[in-house]
Parts: structure tokens; sequence; C-alpha cells
């Protein structure tokens, strides 16, 4: 089963992902974030590192 997360637990976990993007070289364009987590066919991200890099951001969250 889903782990549910708040609006505001969302919104942080994405400024995290974010944030650890940018400090890992991927301070470029936009573009480039939205093509890495683009969601394919199956439902997977266009690089599957980004889900992990996802659900970490995530867990830091839940856990603070």
């Amino acid at each position: 089963m889903a782990e549910q997360i708040t609006l505001e637990e969302a919104f942080k976990a994405m400024f995290v992902f974010l944030d650890r993007y940018y400090d890992r070289g991927g301070g470029g364009e936009l573009a480039d974030v939205l093509s890495d987590i683009q969601l394919m066919s199956d439902g997977k991200p266009a690089d599957p590192a980004q889900w992990k890099d996802w659900i970490d951001a995530v867990s830091t969250v839940k856990s603070a």
C-alpha cells in the first residue's frame, strides 16, 4: 500500500528533490529536470535514478 503524504510534505519534498538535483550539478535548465523526471508509458521516469531520488526526498521530509 502506498504511503500518503500531505500537500505540505509534498511541497517540502519537491524542494529537497530539486535542491539535491542542483547540488549534483543539475543546475542547468528547467527543461533538463523535466526531461529527467518525465513519466514514460510504463509509468517510470525517463531517468530511473530520479525515482529513487524522489523517494529519498520524501523519506527525508517524513522523518523530519
